[in-house]
């Protein structure tokens, strides 16, 4: 990937001059679409609702930013008709990517308008509310963050990626505890999008998400959790294909946070202590909608992946882990936090030394194997937990990737 093309993006003279237009704006919406026909009429109708309720005597506007679809997203987009008081903006997106592409053009509009505080959302919501606007962009119009990330209610077989690998690591290297770093939806600050515009690491795909909260938590802006709910969307059942979706969502997640890591090695090495809580919190919200697993599946092809590729992780990992892993299979044992902690660090280490694209590609997928075991140990533990246990067991992962920090520090 090239890393500088967000250099090149520049809205074209017809979208500037609408720009001009209607600046000033205090809150802006933008709208994320691709194959959405189904759900983007009604996140636009809500939107709508959500801005005209809660904020009446504030300058609005809409923005949808479309990726090539397959289906009839354009013309369920042509059907949306904003209250006067509500500008509203339909473009392509400014290059091919992915969502990263899709907010780089969101936020270059920002931009051009003057944008004060910059709400992005999925079109495939389903179940998104009005008073979600509300939420989400309160503390940033409140001067009471610089990015809000929601905490969406899941089930303790959902968020697989965030889970046993974005949320800890994150937590340990950048002192925060966002729970859901990946969330999706976001609301900015112009102090924060200003400064993404220009980033030399600006992701063009799924890597996005990380790419926010990272950047906001190390250039020492205020990132506050914000919006509650129940998340469902559309995407979601494209969990059921992995390799269709969710392991490539998985590489350029991974890819994304270890580049960063090594971005702001200079600040996560001399970064502030966090305030800790002294036990674990209990959620008692309506439980979340049941995810589904194969565990047998996944335990297969872990196992499989990592004796057909045995070489290749000797160029990542030590010996020593080699034999844990090794272990792990041929006893049928549990693979436990503390492991996965030090290979996770390992990996990040080995990132760091690696410049071509193939290279990164091939560690991304030797980790993925490894990643898919230690899931489906969490899977088979929690297996007859409900989500306030399994939480926990992911709140002490959390931690131990914490205490493990120090080790980090010394090998990368």
């Amino acid at each position: 990937m090239n890393q500088d093309w967000n250099k090149h993006i520049t809205l074209d003279e017809s979208l500037i001059e609408r720009c001009k237009q209607i600046k000033p704006i205090d809150i802006f919406v933008g709208v994320l679409c691709k194959d959405v026909e189904a759900t983007i009429l009604n996140v636009l109708n809500v939107v709508n609702e959500g801005l005209y309720e809660f904020f009446p005597d504030y300058r609005m506007a809409i923005a949808v930013s479309k990726a090539k679809s397959s289906d009839r997203t354009d013309e369920a987009i042509r059907l949306f008709q904003p209250y006067h008081s509500i500008e509203m903006i339909v473009t392509d997106d400014l290059t091919i990517g992915g969502k990263g592409a899709g907010i780089m053009t969101i936020l270059e509009i920002a931009h051009e308008i003057k944008a004060k505080c910059v709400v992005l959302l999925d079109g495939d919501l389903l179940n998104i509310k009005p008073s979600w606007i509300q939420s989400i962009a309160n503390p940033v119009v409140y001067g009471r963050a610089d990015l809000t990330v929601p905490y969406y209610i899941r089930d303790k077989n959902d968020g697989v990626i965030t889970n046993n690998l974005v949320y800890p690591f994150t937590r340990a290297l950048y002192g925060i505890d966002i729970r859901q770093p990946i969330a999706g939806e976001f609301a900015l600050s112009k102090n924060l999008y200003e400064h993404l515009r220009n980033h030399p690491l600006f992701p063009p795909d799924f890597g996005v998400d990380i790419f926010i909260v990272t950047t906001a938590a190390a250039q020492g802006m205020y990132v506050k959790e914000g919006l509650f709910s129940l998340k469902i969307h559309e995407s979601t059942t494209r969990y059921l294909e992995p390799e269709k979706f969710l392991i490539p969502m998985f590489r350029k997640v991974t890819g994304s946070m270890f580049a960063l890591a090594k971005y702001y090695e200079s600040y996560w090495r001399k970064k502030p202590n966090r305030w800790k809580s002294s036990y674990y919190r209990e959620c008692f919200s309506k439980n979340p909608i049941p995810v589904s697993i194969n565990i047998k599946d996944m335990k297969e092809s872990f196992q499989h992946d990592f004796q057909a590729h045995k070489h290749l992780f000797h160029r990542y990992i030590t010996d020593h882990f080699i034999e844990k892993i090794d272990q792990i299979i041929k006893n049928n044992i549990n693979f436990d936090a503390e492991i996965w902690a030090d290979i996770v660090y390992q990996y990040s280490s080995a990132y760091k030394n690696i410049t071509t694209e193939e290279d990164k590609q091939l560690l991304l997928d030797t980790l993925k194997t490894l990643w898919i075991g230690r899931f489906v140990s969490y899977a088979e533990q929690v297996e007859t937990m409900d989500i306030n246990e399994a939480e926990k067991v992911i709140q002490h992962q959390a931690e131990i990737f914490e205490d493990r920090f120090d080790y980090l520090k010394g090998i990368y």
